[in-house]
């Protein structure tokens, strides 16, 4: 049975950035940890959470290769520098039509009721008070 590995190659200098085994169970196989400790912790990592990271990155290709042709090129690393790579995100937008409700909107009760309307006339003459331009009682409140 073969070892695959998942590669993280530059496409500018055809180096390799980063490698993890491709299937979680080979992390504890013979072969994989003897790479692990050959290159170390950047160029090869158990954790896929590690090397899921790595995909982000600008310039990067992701490939699954046999662990022995990977052996035979381990040598080539990537020294770029790299920077992740700016995702575009695609808005949408949908224009919903909302049913809007006219309803004649009713008057207050204390506007439309004769009662209170005289009230709050007879409330401001005797406090001496204009409204609408009737003038109260100034001449008598007035010393």
């Amino acid at each position: 049975m073969s070892v695959k590995v998942k590669v993280a190659y530059c496409t500018q200098c055809n180096g390799y950035y980063s490698s993890t085994p491709a299937e979680i169970g080979h992390s504890n196989h013979p072969d994989i940890i003897d790479h692990f400790f050959y290159h170390g912790e950047p160029w090869f990592t158990l954790d896929h959470q590690t090397f899921s990271k790595y995909k982000s990155y600008e310039n990067i290709e992701i490939r699954v290769v046999k662990l022995a042709d990977h052996v035979k090129n381990d040598h080539v690393y990537c020294r770029c520098s790299k920077k992740k790579s700016v995702q575009r995100i695609a808005y949408q937008q949908e224009s919903k039509e909302m049913k809007i409700n006219i309803e004649s909107v009713e008057k207050y009760q204390i506007d439309t009721d004769i009662y209170f309307r005289d009230l709050y006339y007879t409330s401001k003459n005797f406090h001496g008070k204009t409204y609408h331009g009737i003038k109260g009682n100034e001449t008598r409140m007035s010393i």
